[in-house]
């Protein structure tokens, strides 16, 4: 069965809410088995990294006291087959929320970098991805926001996939009506990243067989020969 999680990285239960369950509801219609999980940062505590060094010179996850473990763990444990990340545009960028659970994101990615760390980064590099945001206008914004959030699911190592242009694109002001559902637009962007996170995590999981384990392990992190930091130049 696909696994596909949908987050939203709004402090409300709005607009950006409306398409990330419409992209799960399109992704779980896939004639295959989907199941979708929802995550909210709504109501969560998420404080920014403070670049302590903990988690490199301990060898530790994050210290911080807060919802970040708990969300990450509900995001990546398991690891999913797909990820939809969603935002509202706050300040022609993603919410402060979001970001601080990016930032905070280096503590588990801390292997890539320091040799003979104890622990792997989480491997997403099966997990199909997409982006999407919601503006107060079409052009305030939003092609920025989604390209910060592919930054996050790159960087994170997932496979992405655009939707259109580069994700699902939407609008909350249309017509002089505050909600993204009377963007058919938007809408149908936020359908068509479920659908294709959904196929393209199909074809990830089922091409897993076919590629087989030796090349996984050989692609991740912890085996690269080259030197960490080495410049390719």
């Amino acid at each position: 069965m696909i696994r596909i999680v949908g987050l939203s990285g709004s402090p409300r239960h709005g607009n950006t809410e409306v398409l990330v369950q419409e992209a799960l509801a399109a992704a779980s219609e896939a004639p295959v088995e989907v199941s979708t999980h929802y995550v909210s940062l709504a109501g969560r505590k998420i404080e920014p990294c403070v670049d302590c060094q903990v988690c490199a010179s301990q060898a530790r996850p994050c210290i911080k006291q807060d919802d970040w473990a708990a969300t990450i763990n509900e995001i990546l444990d398991p690891i999913p087959d797909g990820l939809i990340a969603g935002s509202p545009v706050y300040f022609c960028g993603e919410t402060s929320l979001l970001r601080a659970l990016f930032e905070r994101c280096t503590s588990l990615l801390k292997g890539i970098w320091i040799e003979g760390f104890p622990t792997a980064p989480p491997d997403l590099s099966r997990t199909a991805a997409a982006a999407i945001a919601v503006g107060y206008h079409r052009h305030g914004g939003v092609e920025h926001t989604l390209d910060s959030l592919l930054h996050w699911l790159m960087i994170m190592g997932c496979a992405c996939t655009g939707v259109d242009y580069i994700g699902g694109g939407a609008w909350q002001r249309v017509d002089g009506l505050d909600t993204v559902r009377n963007d058919p637009i938007g809408m149908r962007n936020a359908r068509a990243a479920g659908r294709r996170v959904a196929y393209l995590a199909n074809l990830l999981w089922t091409g897993r067989a076919g590629v087989g384990e030796g090349l996984i392990d050989w692609l991740k992190y912890r085996n690269l020969e080259e030197p960490h930091g080495a410049n390719p130049n």
